[in-house]
């Protein structure tokens, strides 16, 4: 029998009155590797209820959503996706998604070349949707981004390309600035693994975090910037920053890609909930 462990992390941030009007809830997961070895499939079960359960009014997956189709073929990537898939129908909130480097398809699977066509972002375009969007959700802004590249090699990059830095200028045109914003991505805008690891002068790697973070929070500058939400790195930090924008890197809803704990982390997700005027609080779930 699955036993289930729930430890929960609580911190309450406030500031100034601005527009957001009602209360709300929502969870965020990332890294979840979903396939149906070792104690994947009940874990995540078990999952499922327990956020059931916190009646959240939308579930954003913050990438690395199947296992590894990036080494896959076709039909193992349909094996992994229809499996999650299965899953995923006992969610009873919408999930929102963002792309993950473990979502391009066949990317290091040379069996399967690059014109194919559901070929690296293709294959997640089709069946998950847009890789960048944003929507509105009780006076907050929420906004999920692709920040990686494809390099000629087969390799992946965290950064963020011309075409999506046009579209998020354009979309920060239209919220008030005032309006509390949300933004999820896979591969870190910020984070200190490098140094936490390897000492405070030691760089994060463009695979690690992005390269050009630096160009999309220079948008954000005159923006309410409350909330940056990230996975990749299955490193659990929360960093407040300027008094203004706390970013959470969120361990693994995986673990140790379901073999148990990572970075001293049993597998885990967020559930935050916004307050009036502006307020909101997280509580980190792990579960075993």
């Amino acid at each position: 029998m699955l036993k289930k462990t729930i430890t929960l992390f609580f911190v309450i941030l406030v500031a100034s009155t601005l527009n957001a009007q009602e209360s709300f809830r929502f969870v965020f997961m990332a890294d979840v590797h979903y396939h149906e070895k070792n104690h994947a499939p009940r874990a995540l079960d078990a999952a499922i209820d327990t956020i059931n359960k916190l009646n959240p009014d939308f579930i954003l997956v913050g990438g690395d959503i199947m296992y590894d189709i990036l080494r896959r073929d076709l039909d193992e990537a349909e094996e992994q996706r229809l499996a999650f898939f299965e899953k995923a129908k006992k969610f009873k909130a919408p999930l929102y998604y963002a792309i993950g480097n473990h979502d391009h398809f066949a990317l290091y699977n040379r069996k399967v070349d690059s014109d194919h066509p559901l070929f690296g972002k293709r294959y997640y375009e089709k069946h998950f949707g847009a890789r960048y969007y944003s929507f509105d959700h009780k006076g907050w802004h929420f906004i999920t981004l692709d920040d990686m590249m494809v390099t000629d090699d087969r390799k992946y990059i965290g950064r963020l390309d011309s075409v999506q830095l046009e579209w998020l200028r354009n979309d920060l045109e239209q919220v008030a600035d005032t309006t509390p914003v949300v933004m999820m991505a896979h591969v870190p805008l910020v984070t200190t693994l490098s140094q936490w690891y390897g000492g405070g002068t030691n760089p994060n790697g463009n695979r690690i975090a992005i390269e050009n973070s630096q160009e999309i929070l220079a948008l954000f500058k005159e923006k309410n910037l409350k909330l940056i939400l990230q996975g990749h790195i299955h490193y659990f930090e929360v960093l407040h920053i300027l008094n203004k924008t706390t970013v959470i890197s969120a361990p693994s809803f995986s673990g140790k890609w379901w073999m148990g704990p990572m970075n001293g982390m049993d597998e885990s997700f967020l559930v935050i909930d916004v307050e009036n005027q502006n307020e909101f609080t997280y509580q980190l779930i792990q579960y075993q």
